[in-house]
This record gives C-alpha cells, sequence and structure tokens, in this order.
C-alpha cells in the first residue's frame, strides 16, 4: 500500500463538496462517486439503550437507538429519501472508523457514497450517528457496524429491525439497453441545445449498493460546448452541461478546458515547517507521479488502438520556505519573485501547502475541506477575478507526499478538463512505485474513443460524434 492510503485518498477525494461559482464539487457538479466516504456526526458521549454486541479483543460495539427484532421508525428528508439515523457506539479500544452495511450491502447516502464515521479526535468510548437511507423504504433489514482500530482489528454488531413510517420504495424498471441510451443521450441533447449530436461519447455504470444511481451517462464537447447528460434508470435526467476552451484562446466565465494537447503544469510547494517534508524530497517526488500519469493516458490509448495518447502533461516543481502569507493563495508575482518562475509559461499552476493544519482549503472552506484534501479552481478561464492557481491542494505529512501528488495529477486535474465528483472511479489501479489508487480519469466521457466509428478520436475529430463539423 501507498504511503498515503487508500482510505484517506478517498477522503481528498470526498471533501471537494464546495467550490468556486456554484460548481458543487472540484469542478463542475455536486455528488460524488458510489464507493466514497459519506460524512456522519459523531461525539465522544455514549447515550441510549444496551442491546447486544459482538466484541473483537477489547474493542466492542452496541447501537445505541435500535433493538434486535423491534420496528424503528424513519421519516422522509428534505430531498423525499426515507432517513433513520443509526447511533453506534465503541468502546474498550480507539477505533479509527465506524462503517455500516445494510443485509449485506455497504449503506450508501442520495448520491451513492459509503456511510461511515471518521474517530478524528480517538476517543474512547466513540459515539456516531449514521444517516442512514433504506433504499426500499419500509420493511426488514439486517444492519451491521463494522469498527477497526488503528491495527486492523474489527469489532461487529448486528441488528434485524423493521422500518415503518415510509413507503414502501417501488423497484426501478429494467435499464435501458445501449442503444436505447445513445437515441435518449440524442434526443435530450437535441431538445435542450437545439443540436444534432448521433453519437455522444457513452458508458453504463450500474452500482449494485445503490440503484438509484445507476445510470447512463453521455458526453461530447462540441463547437464550444461540452454536453453531459446522466440517464438514470428511475429515468430522470441530469444535466451539468458548461463552455470549454483551450489554453491557447482562454474566455472568461469559461471553467473547463479541452481535454486534448500536451499541458505543461508548475507545482509549487509552500512550506510552513510542520510537516517534516523537505524541500529534495518534494522537488524530487514530481517526475515520477507525472511519468505514471502519462503512462495512464499511454495505457488506455494503446487498449483502444491508438499508438499515443491525446493529452499529455510535463511539469516543473518550485519551493516556497514559508508563506508569504499564511492561509493564502500565492499571487503570480509572488511566485516569480519567490521562486523566479513565470506562471504564464505554464499552462496550470498547482499550490501545495505544506502544513499539518491544512493551509488555506482548510482556513477558507473549513466544513468542507481537511488536512490532505483539495479544490480544483479554474482552468481554460480568464480575467482580473481568476487566481493565478489552478488547483490547490495541502499535505499534512512526509508519509501523504506521494499520494497527495498523485491525487492532484489524476483527480483535480481531471477535474479541470470536466470530470466530476459523481464520475465513478476505478478502484484498485497501479500507481507509482508499486503502489495502489484509485482512478477517477474519465477517458471515455473525455472523447478519447471513437464513437461514431469513422476511425478517429472525437476529441480529436474534425466531425466529431457522427456531426459534420468540429469546433469553430
Amino acid at each position: 500500500m501507498s504511503p498515503r492510503s487508500s482510505a484517506l485518498l478517498l477522503f481528498k477525494a470526498i471533501v471537494l463538496s464546495a467550490v468556486v461559482g456554484g460548481c458543487g464539487s472540484s469542478a463542475a457538479t455536486g455528488g460524488a462517486s458510489a464507493t466514497a466516504t459519506a460524512t456522519a456526526t459523531a461525539s465522544a458521549t455514549p447515550s441510549g439503550a444496551e442491546p447486544s454486541a459482538v466484541p473483537s479483543g477489547a474493542m466492542k460495539v452496541r447501537f445505541l437507538n435500535l433493538t434486535d427484532g423491534a420496528p424503528a421508525a424513519a421519516a422522509l428528508d428534505k430531498t423525499g429519501h426515507p432517513l433513520l439515523p443509526v447511533r453506534v457506539e465503541v468502546s474498550g479500544a480507539v477505533a479509527l472508523e465506524v462503517s455500516l452495511a445494510s443485509n449485506g450491502i455497504l449503506a450508501v447516502d442520495a448520491g451513492g457514497r459509503g456511510l461511515s464515521a471518521e474517530n478524528k479526535d480517538r476517543a474512547d468510548p466513540f459515539v456516531a450517528e449514521i444517516p442512514w437511507l433504506p433504499a426500499a423504504g419500509a420493511g426488514e433489514y439486517t444492519l451491521t457496524v463494522t469498527a477497526v482500530d488503528e491495527m486492523k482489528n474489527f469489532a461487529e454488531a448486528t441488528v434485524h429491525v423493521t422500518v415503518t413510517g415510509v413507503p414502501v420504495i417501488t423497484p426501478l424498471p429494467p435499464a435501458m439497453t445501449e442503444a436505447q441510451a445513445r437515441t435518449r443521450v440524442k434526443e435530450l441533447i437535441q431538445q435542450k441545445a437545439h443540436v444534432t449530436i448521433p453519437s455522444a461519447s457513452l458508458q453504463r455504470f450500474d452500482f449494485p449498493q445503490n440503484p438509484t444511481r445507476s445510470r447512463w451517462i453521455g458526453a461530447a464537447y462540441y463547437k464550444g460546448t461540452r454536453y453531459y447528460v446522466q440517464i438514470f434508470d428511475d429515468l430522470h435526467v441530469e444535466w451539468s452541461n458548461g463552455p470549454y476552451a483551450d489554453t491557447a484562446h482562454r474566455s472568461p466565465d469559461v471553467y473547463l478546458c479541452r481535454p486534448l494537447g500536451n499541458f505543461k503544469v508548475l507545482v509549487v510547494f509552500v512550506d510552513y515547517g510542520n510537516t517534516g517534508i523537505v524541500k529534495a524530497d518534494a522537488l524530487a517526488a514530481v517526475p515520477p507521479v507525472v511519468a505514471w500519469l502519462n503512462g495512464m493516458y499511454t495505457s488506455f490509448a494503446t487498449s483502444h488502438g491508438f499508438s499515443a495518447p491525446p493529452m499529455t502533461v510535463a511539469a516543473d516543481a518550485a519551493w516556497v520556505a514559508s508563506p508569504p502569507v499564511a492561509k493564502a493563495l500565492l499571487t503570480a508575482a509572488q511566485i516569480q519573485s519567490l521562486t523566479g518562475k513565470n506562471t504564464a509559461a505554464y499552462d496550470f499552476t498547482i499550490q501545495i501547502d505544506l502544513d499539518v493544519a491544512g493551509g488555506w482549503g482548510v482556513h477558507e472552506s473549513p466544513e468542507v475541506m481537511g488536512p490532505g484534501g483539495g479544490f480544483a479552481l479554474n482552468g481554460c478561464g480568464t480575467g482580473p477575478k481568476v487566481s493565478a492557481i489552478n488547483i490547490w491542494s495541502s499535505i499534512p505529512s512526509t508519509g501523504d507526499l506521494q499520494g497527495g501528488l498523485v491525487m492532484d495529477f489524476d483527480h483535480e486535474l481531471s477535474h479541470l478538463f470536466g470530470m466530476l465528483d459523481d464520475w465513478p472511479y476505478t478502484l484498485g489501479v497501479a500507481g507509482p512505485g508499486g503502489t495502489t489508487i484509485d482512478d477517477w480519469i474519465p477517458y471515455v466521457m473525455f472523447g478519447w474513443t471513437d464513437a461514431d466509428g469513422d476511425g478517429v478520436r472525437e476529441i480529436e475529430d474534425s466531425t466529431p460524434y457522427g456531426t459534420s463539423g468540429p469546433k469553430p
């Protein structure tokens, strides 16, 4: 496993729930992946009844507000989903995290994110409240709560309940076929934008853990607009359309960049002096991550019959010995003065605060950002209000250095081209240096395949997606 654990990488991805300009995530929309960790509340003060628990060593788990075999009253939340908060207590050892499963499947929120609670204060006993959404509404369920400590010891407790107070949820209809989905995507874009795109990039995602998020996704970069439509199995539709540009023709009020070409990135480490990370190690960590990223792009291209990827990244790294202004984004002038690097020579600039407290992002958005998190701020927009920093993140310890860079180049950089935080990523991909990471790059949605069958990838096609003309 990499020095930065997979769980911490997931946390970094999920804290990106507030962003610039109402995007709702670190790029263009709200939501999250189907396997990411959702927010839950926790305290160190135990309360409630005394249901049975299954111990593992010294650690014990018990449900506080549910009794085995008894009814449990749920209510509809403000979005119309059935909600039953589940309160549990872990005692006898310090649990790092508590997760919940329903009928043997990971419990998820309305966005498809796995439900768990993190014991940030290392409390013992630790009390957590997990906002469980009964997937079928009223009915019988078996709930299992699992606690894990830092030594990977586990303890579980199980309870059988009958949910009452909410209606039974009707099962979803059969999913569309690929042909039906392609036709529907074409119809929807025509109805909404009066543009005909016969063969948008199309991908299917099935989420057994949360069938309400199973869907078809269609996307197309066409004549300055990135079309992005999600057709869920209950037939409701969600849009994430927006303008895109390229780095040579940046435009006001344009967030996204076209995912095509060679991009040069400047990584600026800002040392707060409390992580133990030294300059030489930080600068040396960047080239292997960038080489790995380009390898990922190349592997996808060759696996689809192309000799080279449609996009590559090159990077330089610089060091700022102490922040010129604490908990702030650097300006282009400060970067020039402190590092000798001119941001105008690069397509994107990444600021990484080396700070146990999280630096700018935690100060700016304490409700959604924690140390080790990151924001994608802007891709190809321009103007006096656009920051010199395209991506900000923080790295809180030496063990997080490589993992933080991987997430910046895999996850945050992908946001600048249109990746959304509800994009279902690929678990367990080979990372740099023999590590394992989760890959968020939406290769297909970026137009990196031949959707219309003419032998040319859509993002570089003169007649993309079966249309008669490209981006002007």
